[in-house]
């Protein structure tokens, strides 16, 4: 049992480390392709299983990835959480070792009992575009400096409602607002030679659209001896309108941070630009003995190449297949400390101990190289319940959880003068439970 004031506490403490964290979530060099490297949408316990919560059902959390799953809710649910990057950046001839952190999502859940549904709101990041790449070479005597560099990203606000159909069948539909600012600069530089003549060309990028999910969940009765879950979820294709700066000049480096502008190419302000997202569809099934243990197997596609970026063309992405597997079990779901006697050997039969392994083949194509990603990861669910009691004298035990995951992953190559990202990503995140929205029948 836990006091209102420790939650609030932990509550305070995950809300105070956004500002840090919300600066910088990449420093990927492929974070230069579309509109950046699309973030994951589940949560710290869904990274756990794979990156998986398509086919994710449980009475007192949900998963965004599926909408549908908020028709399961017996309790609200506040969902909090934040990662941290370290890793390195190889290629054949060095490596540079990099860190970052970022905010990953918040979100609020209500079941609505009476019409046998579940009503959430959520802000996610979308993409996060985050990269400062230099080439140095030598033309013909002339030291070239080539200079690309990325901020910024996309977020999204949602909204989802999650129904039963039927005593097996739920359905679902989320809504997002999707908007945010990048900037992305290309540089040609003569470092040092004030008579060659060198090129700039920046731009900043203001948008925002709507984006649907469609959710589908076929699934046993809750007093089943064993679950099962299908889930299925198609993303709509999605237009982002916004606003477009451009301003392309050549200037000459007089001295080192002093520079002669020689002639403004392109100078635009407010330009219309509009960027295409592809629809993606994704397969989950799930089986297990609901809170105690649960395996889950998924795969999903998305067409990238229907992308189509400010500029009208493709940027050469291509169709993403993605798979993942996930296992999680919990010998006793529910601790109640109020039970005296071997107290710890309980609590560690009430941790959640999940794992998983997630593939992308990839969508961004450099030197005839896709980019594919693979990562592992390990969960840890570390457990607090609350004991209300019921009117004729029973006792409910809600158990909210804190959640850690550690994931590592692979992303790139080092072939063909590529760059291979291999980094751990720890997750840490924030699941409460309770009756807030009860309505008490005497004051």
């Amino acid at each position: 049992m836990y006091p209102n004031s420790r939650l609030f506490s932990l509550t305070l403490l995950f809300i105070s480390i956004f500002p840090a964290f919300s600066q910088q979530n990449t420093r990927s060099p492929y974070s230069l392709f579309g509109v950046g490297l699309m973030h994951f949408d589940g949560f710290a316990d869904n990274a756990a299983n794979g990156r998986n919560g398509f086919s994710y059902r449980h009475e007192s959390n949900y998963s965004f990835m599926n909408p549908a799953s908020l028709s399961a809710l017996n309790y609200s649910t506040f969902n909090v959480g934040a990662n941290m990057d370290l890793g390195k950046f190889k290629t054949n001839n060095s490596t540079q070792n990099f860190s970052n952190a970022g905010f990953n999502y918040i979100s609020l859940a209500m079941p609505l009992k009476k019409i046998k549904s579940g009503l959430a709101f959520g802000l996610f990041p979308y993409s996060d575009v985050g990269y400062n790449i230099i080439n140095i070479k030598d033309s013909g005597g002339v030291a070239v400096r080539n200079e690309f560099q990325g901020s910024g990203g996309l977020s999204k606000v949602n909204i989802a409602l999650g129904t039963n159909i039927s005593k097996y069948i739920s359905f679902g539909v989320n809504f997002s607002h999707v908007f945010g600012q990048i900037a992305e600069s290309e540089r040609r530089r003569y470092p040092g030679n004030r008579f060659m003549t060198s090129y700039s060309d920046n731009m900043n990028l203001f948008i925002k659209g709507n984006r649907l999910d469609l959710g589908l969940q076929l699934h046993t009765s809750s007093n089943a001896k064993l679950s099962q879950v299908l889930g299925i979820v198609l993303s709509t294709t999605t237009q982002l309108k916004g606003e477009r700066d451009r301003l392309v000049f050549t200037y000459n480096e007089i001295v080192a941070g002093d520079t002669l502008v020689r002639d403004i190419l392109i100078n635009e302000k407010a330009q219309n630009a509009k960027i295409t997202l592809p629809q993606s569809l994704n397969i989950s099934y799930s089986i297990g003995k609901f809170e105690k243990w649960q395996a889950t197997a998924g795969v999903g596609t998305t067409s990238w190449s229907k992308y189509k970026s400010v500029f009208g063309d493709n940027g050469g992405l291509v169709n993403d297949k993605n798979y993942s597997l996930g296992f999680f079990v919990c010998p006793t779901p529910h601790f109640d400390a109020s039970i005296k006697g071997n107290k710890f050997g309980r609590y560690f039969k009430s941790i959640r101990y999940s794992a998983g392994f997630h593939h992308n083949d990839g969508y961004i194509v450099v030197g005839n190289t896709t980019i594919s990603e693979n990562g592992i990861s390990v969960g840890l669910g570390f457990p607090f319940t609350r004991v209300n009691k019921t009117p004729d004298g029973g006792k409910v035990n809600i158990t909210s959880r804190i959640f850690l995951t550690g994931e590592f992953v692979r992303r790139g190559t080092v072939t063909n003068t590529l760059i291979q990202e291999d980094f751990f990503k720890f997750t840490l995140g924030l699941n409460l439970a309770d009756n807030w929205f009860k309505k008490r029948l005497f004051n």
